[in-house]
């Protein structure tokens, strides 16, 4: 049986020898750097050698979206958004947004 058929809400990541349970909704971001990927929870930043692309098709996860080229973003984590200056607050970090996903974003914003 394949778990990934059913949409997780957590991750167990490998820190040395050992694999810690991260709930999906403690992730903030998740940064591409070469071969590897930075997941961030307020706390700490965890290397996972996997491509975005291949990080984000087995996610299942509708509340990441991309907001730029290397950065997939928790939308339920986002704190401010500035179309003007292209940046997205998320916890403490604030990230460039690229302009091809302003549209994807703003759809993901309720608003009055």
């Amino acid at each position: 049986m394949n778990y990934f058929n059913e949409s997780p809400d957590h991750l167990f990541l490998r820190e040395g020898t050992t694999y810690i349970k991260i709930p999906l909704s403690e992730i903030e971001y998740i940064e591409a750097d070469g071969n590897y990927a930075y997941l961030q929870t307020s706390g700490k930043r965890f290397a996972v050698k996997r491509s975005l692309a291949a990080i984000s098709e087995e996610l299942h996860a509708p509340a990441f979206v991309r907001a730029s080229r290397g950065i997939l973003v928790n939308f339920s984590r986002v704190k401010k958004v500035s179309f003007a200056t292209g940046t997205i607050q998320v916890g403490e970090h604030t990230l460039k947004m690229g302009k091809a996903y302003h549209a994807e974003i703003k759809s993901r914003m309720p608003r009055l």
